[in-house]
């Protein structure tokens, strides 16, 4: 079975949580936000891959992720300067390098899901399938939603 693009959202949402706990567990050590901000570089990598997205434009990424990346830089300055106060310092400081890796992630995962050519095996059901088609669960409460019918 081939890999579809559920596959690679599925795949990328652990990539990036797991990089998100590294830094969580990792932010508190002087001077970490440096290289956790090479660990952000391999996880763009590894979502790339996840989309099997092996060849992007990095001048239209670079664009696409510029004012997350220089408020990622931004906050690590600060949570190195915050990072000096012990215990509560470094709390701090690493939920802001958790905080900035999530960030990062969810950026690239938008972004590569957009030019990924994997597969969408969502299925649509038309309004006027048979009702053999239909789902067979019920909803579980009320939509406000009206639907207009043509007069034709």
């Amino acid at each position: 079975m081939s890999k579809t693009l559920q596959d690679a959202d599925r795949e990328a949402r652990k990539l990036v949580a797991n990089w998100t706990t590294g830094a969580a567990l990792t932010g508190w050590i002087p001077g970490s936000a440096f290289f956790l901000t090479a660990a952000d570089t391999a996880m763009i990598h590894q979502v790339a891959s996840a989309y099997e997205v092996s060849a992007f434009d990095m001048d239209h990424l670079s664009g696409t992720l510029g004012g997350v990346v220089g408020s990622a830089i931004a906050g690590g300055v600060i949570a190195e300067v915050v990072g000096v106060i012990p215990l509560v310092g470094w709390a701090v400081k690493s939920a802001a390098m958790a905080a900035k890796a999530k960030v990062i992630g969810d950026a690239v995962i938008k972004y590569f899901r957009e030019r990924s050519d994997l597969p969408d095996t969502k299925v649509l059901i038309p309004m006027e399938a048979p009702d053999d088609e239909k789902p067979k669960i019920a909803p579980k409460g009320k939509t406000d939603i009206t639907i207009e019918q043509d007069d034709d």
